[in-house]
Order: C-alpha cells, then structure tokens, then sequence
C-alpha cells in the first residue's frame, strides 16, 4: 500500500471519527432535552400534587390524578433508564438521581393514598351536604362549618373536635343525625390522616431534590457538551490539519510525478547509455542510448547479465574487480570494451553505483555509461599523427643536426689535416723538426681531437630518447645545445647576450635542448638580413616559477599570424627551409610533456642606446620546474 494510500485511508478515518462524535453529539444533546422536559415533566406533576394535598374538597378529578400521578411513575422510569445515567461514572450526579428516584416513589405512593383519603373525604362530604339540606340545627350547622374549614384552620385541634363530635354522638338519637356526625367524624379523621401524609411529604423535600438533581445534571451534561465540542472542535481541526497535509501531500506527489516524468523521460532521451540491474545483475532497463549503441532492445536483454557485452578484450579478472567493489558498497568507475547485437566495438566509460532499500541491503545497480568509441578512435589517431609529427620533426632536427656537423667539424678537420701534412712533408723532405715543434704540432691535432669529441658527446645527448625525468642544470642543458649551434652562429656573426642564473630542476632534458635549438635556429633564420644580430638569453626564477626568454632583433613577427605559429605545418618560411612542425612540437613538449607553458609575443627594447623590435619566446616552468 502506498502513502498516498494510507493517507487517504487515515483521512476516511478521522472523517468517519468526526461524523460519529457529531451524531454522537447530537444524540447526546437530544437527550439532554428529553431529560430536561422529563425534569419539567416531574417538576409541574410535583406542584399538582402540592395543590392537590392543599385543597381537601376542591380537587376532586379521581382520573386525572390518577393520569397524573401514572404520568410521574412513567416519567421517573424513562429518566432512570437513560443510557446516560447507566454508564456514566459521576458519583454526584447518580445520587441525586437516587434520592430523587426515592423522594419521587415514596411521594407517589404518598399520593395514592391521599388519592384514597380524598374519595372518602369527598363521599362523606356529599353526605353531610344532603343531611344538612333536609335538618338544619344550630349544633348540625356549626359541626358543618368546622369540618368544611378543617383543611384551611391550621391551628385546629383536629382531636379535640373528634371527642366533641363522639359527644354530641352519645346525646344524639336520630338515625339523620347520627349519620350526619359520623360522617363528620370521618372527615375529620381522613383530614388528620391527610395532613399526616402532608407533613411526610414536607419532609421528603422532593422540590428541593428536583433542584439538586437537575443542578447536578445540568452541571454534567455542560460538562459532557463542552467536552463533546472540544472534542469535535479538536477534530475538525485535526481533519483541517490533515486535509491541508494530505492537499499539501498530493500537491507535492504531483510535483514528484511531474518530475520523476521528466527524468525518465530525460533518462531515455540522455546520450549516456542507462542500464539498471537487480541485485543480482539482471538487467532491468535500458534506455534508447543503449539500444542505439549496442543495437540490443530491451526484449532482448531483460532478465540477462550485462557480460552478454563482453568483448573478450578485458581480462577475468577486470569483472571479479567490479564484482568485489560493488557488493562492497562502493561506487566503480572505469572503462568497458563492448561488443554489440552487429558486432561492432565500442568504447563505454562507465560509473556503476549500487541501491539500498531501507535496511541497508543492495536491491539494484544503476550503470551510467558514456560511449567514448569515437573519442578512443579520435585519440589513436591524433597519437598517429602526433607520432608521425614527432618523427618528421626529429627528421628535420637530423637534418638540422648534420648541418650543425658539417659547420661545426669543418674547421677542426682542416687543422688537424693542415698540422699533421705540415709535419709528413717536413719528413719526407729531411726538414729538421724540433722535439718542441713535434710536440706542439702533435697537441694541436690533440686538443682538436679532444673538441670533436666533445661535440660528438653534444650531438649524441641531443638524439638520446630516453624520455626520463632527470635532475639537471637547465644553464648546462642550454650550454650543450649552444655548443652544437656555435660554429653556425659564429659564421652568421650571431652575438648572444647572456643573463643565465644557475638553476635546476626534475623533467626532461633532452626535450628541453630540443625546444631551446629549435627557437634558437629559428631566431637565426629571423637574422639573415639583420646588419647586428643579437639574440637575448634569460634565466631567472619568479616566486616559485622557473623562466626562461629567448629574444631577437628580427624585427617581430607579424601580429596577423603570431596566433598561428604554434599550429602544426604553419610556416612562414620557404618549403626547402622549414616543415612548419618545429613550434608546434616545441609547444606540445613543454605543455604535455613538461607541463610548462610555452608563449611568444613581440618586444620593443633598447640595447646599447638602440631601439629594436623582435620576437621574444618565453618558457615557464611552475612549481619549480619540477615534474
């Protein structure tokens, strides 16, 4: 069941819970009035019958006390048997109700024999009414009147008139007369027998218990009424509370669809491929991305293993790898080689996550992968033709370096061939040598020797590849490559102006006498028609940046192509003179390989009280140069 569910559920409850305590409410309240008429009820019986007590001869409807008084028994049970006063617990209440119920009975069964005193009161009434029509005396008379104002005469001696009345019995004769006394004498007698049940019923003080029970009630039933409203007071604003919840609920889930529509939809739009596996790596789902690059739908992989893309290119244990680190708990990142439905390769960089449920136990893994098929194909080829690059421009360097040969060597040959000639002519011609000569012609072609040696070393550190990352002064590194350029910069009547501070660094320094030889010729070829050549060398550190200028005088290059001279076979020089890759590889090997920076930019300066203009190459090396 769902929380939408549940909540709804919830609110029919509370909305159900509501409607019982307002039916029960209402139920309460209708009782409540029935209860106070049945109160009124016995309250306006309670005063007929005080009237009727008072009025011995006045009240003589048998049936209707009669009704009223089956009407005080009627009421007194309905009230007692109100389910209210049968469960409810308020001690106060029920005892007023008790001696209401006593009070109530005994004064009903009070008047049901003042009901019978009356038909006698009323008999011998009508009796002495009809004897004193037909004999009228004095004595007659006044027994009459005494007995007629019984009830009203509170300070009658009701006995004491009962032995006159046996008085006159004893000196009476007539039948009349007799009858006459004797029915006075019981008129009397009742009256006294009914102001007796008065004064019981004074003393029941059934008004007085009316009152407190229906004090006592009334306090209760407001007591149950403002619980009753409190109650649903407190509901309703508990369903308020929860209709705004459930609204703000339903708002929110709407907002959650909206959104979880929009990121399936952005899922199975996405150009990274998705696949989505249970726990126990059954695919699930794939998305559109997927089946555009393996060519598999999702019929035809649902329910299988992701390794039914397996290549055969990566190794068992690559996916033993995986295994362990994604039932470890972790995130793997890598790269798979795929193969599709047309067995066709591709490239997938991937980062596999697994899913908890709520105790913390994998349910499914959700794999993101990126086919980079034509980013490995783009690389491979961009190595080719950097390899290619590389290779021409090692090719031109050779070039390069042969010529430096060619110069370089040309003097020292023609010395050691001149010193060593001189000395076999003057041999063969019998020419008298000195020992001093000998020797000094024989340390000339020496120390020559010794030269070409040197640069030999210098031509073979240039072309050596290791590619290692030595420890190495880049003053020294800088000296060797001039050594090998020296004699073509000498007969171009090249001077360099120096300011070298001695600095070492971690990297590599071949590439770095190949980047320094390349500027340094090129810089060169700047000077041909120069009258004063002069080319600047800087070496300096800034902070923790090592830097490196190289500066001519060659007038600059020109700011329309600046920006191009690092792109690869861009030249400004004549096919026969350059291949256009030399600042390209100079740059690629300082940046990528190095991790330096190299920049060129034009620059106006004096020297010796003159003004030139040329290009200045500068190589930085952050973090001390060091790799």
């Amino acid at each position: 069941m769902n929380n939408r569910a549940i909540n709804s559920f919830l609110l029919i409850i509370l909305l159900c819970t509501l409607g019982f305590f307002i039916n029960n409410a209402k139920i309460q309240n209708d009782d409540f009035f029935k209860i106070h008429n049945n109160i009124q009820q016995i309250t306006m019986l309670n005063k007929d019958f005080n009237l009727y007590i008072k009025d011995s001869f006045q009240y003589n409807n048998f049936d209707i006390i009669q009704k009223k008084l089956n009407s005080a028994k009627e009421a007194l049970y309905t009230l007692k048997n109100y389910k209210i006063f049968q469960e409810q617990r308020d001690t106060k209440v029920q005892n007023a109700l008790h001696l209401l119920d006593l009070s109530l009975s005994e004064k009903i069964t009070l008047m049901e024999k003042a009901k019978s005193y009356k038909a006698i009161l009323n008999n011998s009434y009508l009796i002495i009414q009809i004897i004193l029509k037909k004999q009228v005396t004095k004595d007659l008379y006044s027994v009459y009147t005494l007995v007629m104002t019984a009830d009203k005469n509170p300070d009658l001696d009701i006995q004491k008139e009962i032995d006159y009345i046996d008085t006159l019995l004893a000196k009476k004769n007539s039948k009349i007369t007799k009858s006459f006394l004797k029915h006075a004498k019981i008129i009397l007698e009742y009256q006294y027998k009914i102001e007796t049940l008065q004064n019981k019923i004074v003393k029941l003080n059934l008004e007085q218990k009316i009152d407190d029970f229906s004090q006592e009630y009334n306090n209760y039933s407001q007591h149950i009424i403002q619980k009753a409203y409190l109650a649903i007071i407190m509901l309703f604003l508990l369903l308020l509370l929860s209709l705004f919840l459930y609204l703000v609920y339903d708002y929110k889930l709407s907002l959650s669809r909206k959104e979880l529509k929009r990121f399936r939809e952005t899922v199975e739009n996405s150009d990274n491929i998705i696949v989505i596996t249970d726990e126990k790596q059954r695919i699930k789902y794939v998305n559109t991305a997927f089946t555009k690059v393996t060519g598999y739908t999702l019929e035809d992989v649902i329910g299988e293993n992701p390794r039914i893309l397996s290549s055969g290119d990566q190794p068992k244990e690559f996916y033993e790898n995986i295994n362990k680190t994604l039932y470890a708990g972790k995130k793997w990142s890598g790269t798979f080689i795929n193969r599709g439905k047309s067995n066709n390769l591709s490239y997938e960089q991937a980062t596999i996550t697994p899913v908890y449920d709520d105790n913390n136990q994998i349910i499914e893994f959700i794999a993101i992968k990126l086919d980079i098929t034509n980013e490995i194909i783009a690389k491979e080829q961009l190595y080719k033709k950097e390899k290619l690059l590389l290779q021409q421009s090692k090719m031109a360097a050779m070039g390069e370096m042969i010529q430096n040969i060619a110069h370089q060597w040309r003097q020292p040959l023609s010395l050691i061939a001149t010193a060593s000639t001189g000395l076999a002519v003057k041999k063969e011609m019998n020419i008298p040598i000195t020992i001093e000569e000998e020797i000094e012609t024989l340390n000339n072609i020496n120390n020559t020797t010794q030269y070409l040696s040197e640069t030999i070393d210098s031509f073979r550190d240039f072309f050596h590849q290791h590619k290692e990352k030595v420890h190495f002064s880049i003053k020294n590194v800088y000296k060797k490559t001039l050594n090998i350029l020296d004699a073509k910069f000498q007969n171009s009547n090249i001077e360099i102006i120096e300011s070298l501070e001695d600095i070492s660094i971690t990297n590599l320094d071949n590439e770095l006498m190949q980047v320094i030889m390349n500027i340094l010729n090129n810089a060169k070829d700047a000077l041909e028609k120069n009258q004063r050549k002069l080319i600047f060398v800087t070496l300096y550190k800034n902070n923790n940046d090592v830097i490196m200028t190289i500066r001519d005088n060659g007038g600059g290059v020109d700011d329309k192509i600046i920006d191009k001279i690092f792109e690869p076979y861009f030249t400004t020089k004549h096919k026969s003179q350059g291949t256009g890759i030399g600042l390209y590889m100079c740059q690629e090997i300082i940046t990528k390989h190095m991790q330096g920076d190299l920049t060129v930019q034009n620059r106006t300066y004096k020297y010796e009280d003159t003004e030139y203009t040329g290009a200045e190459f500068t190589l930085t090396f952050p973090n001390g140069g060091n790799i």
